[in-house]
């Protein structure tokens, strides 16, 4: 937070920014300038990075802690235990994010007209990828609990794909936030990978996982996203899946209408991604059957993590 002036300062939504970051110095002051007069108190919760990032933090009035990174999950929810939140709401974000108009003009009312019923909101993330917004194809605007009442959410606990989980209610809302990465298509590739790295692992995590009921839930669209995840598109056909997948999206999901970025956002995240996420399961599989491994051993082995 940065504002002096008390009649600003009291526009302000209660709400505290949880930002993690690691070498976004391409991102973070973007993001900053973002959201600086619009809500309370922003923490950056950084894994040890290497460039300017938190030289250019230093310049605004924020907070910001530093952890060993594990995972998204684990990193975010030691975030929001160790920030020392006292607003009534907490906000999830990228660095490479940023609020829409839209978003700044009715945050502060919205949040005070809620039910007291109500702990967490669903908002829109609109997608920018090489200077297009994909809004075709099924995966964008993409909605999701950002927003929760202080104490009464969390992280999925969960190697890929995480999303807030919340004990109450949820309200659909119109507020929106933009993502545009300012990185090139290298980096994208490498940050795939190793996404693709974590989708491997949670696959089989999920075949170990108890079924306990828990108090906090997904909102109902992220719990359908799931079940079609674990239900059925894993129980397709290996790298098959990964191309039927690329053609829904593409052609009918009329992911074409975004022109050629659509063409190589839905090949790359529809089909190369979730192809190299099966290449990884099957190439698991095989080290694991070939040197009498469990998973816990041989994730430790070909990729040095510790689940």
């Amino acid at each position: 937070m940065v504002e002096t002036d008390s009649n600003l300062e009291n526009k302000l939504a209660d709400v505290t920014a949880i930002i993690m970051t690691n070498n976004e110095e391409k991102h973070i002051e973007r993001c900053l300038l973002s959201i600086k007069d619009t809500i309370k108190k922003v923490v950056i919760i950084d894994s040890y990075s290497t460039d300017n990032t938190l030289e250019i933090a230093k310049k605004y009035n924020i907070t910001v802690l530093q952890h060993e990174w594990v995972n998204y999950a684990k990193q975010f929810n030691w975030g929001v235990e160790n920030s020392n939140i006292e607003t009534e709401w907490v906000f999830r974000m990228d660095p490479d994010e940023i609020l829409s108009e839209n978003f700044k003009e009715k945050i502060y009312d919205y949040l005070n007209k809620l039910s007291l019923k109500v702990t967490g909101v669903l908002i829109i993330r609109r997608f920018i990828f090489l200077g297009k917004e994909i809004n075709f194809g099924g995966d964008f605007p993409q909605k999701g609990i950002r927003i929760w009442r202080n104490r009464k959410g969390k992280c999925e606990d969960t190697w890929s794909d995480e999303h807030i989980i919340v004990e109450g209610d949820v309200d659909y809302s119109n507020l929106d936030i933009i993502d545009k990465n300012m990185n090139n298509i290298s980096w994208w590739t490498d940050k795939h990978n190793r996404f693709a790295t974590r989708e491997m692992i949670e696959f089989f995590l999920q075949k170990l996982r108890s079924k306990k009921a828990q108090n906090l839930k997904l909102s109902k669209r992220e719990k359908i996203k799931k079940n079609l995840k674990f239900n059925i598109y894993y129980k397709s056909p290996y790298c098959l899946r990964a191309f039927l997948f690329f053609l829904y999206k593409y052609i009918f999901r009329l992911g074409l209408l975004n022109g050629w970025q659509g063409f190589v956002f839905h090949f790359l995240q529809g089909f190369w991604y979730r192809f190299l996420v099966d290449i990884k399961i099957i190439e698991l599989r095989y080290i694991m059957k070939k040197n009498n491994l469990n998973l816990h051993e041989a994730i430790k082995r070909e990729y040095g993590i510790n689940l």
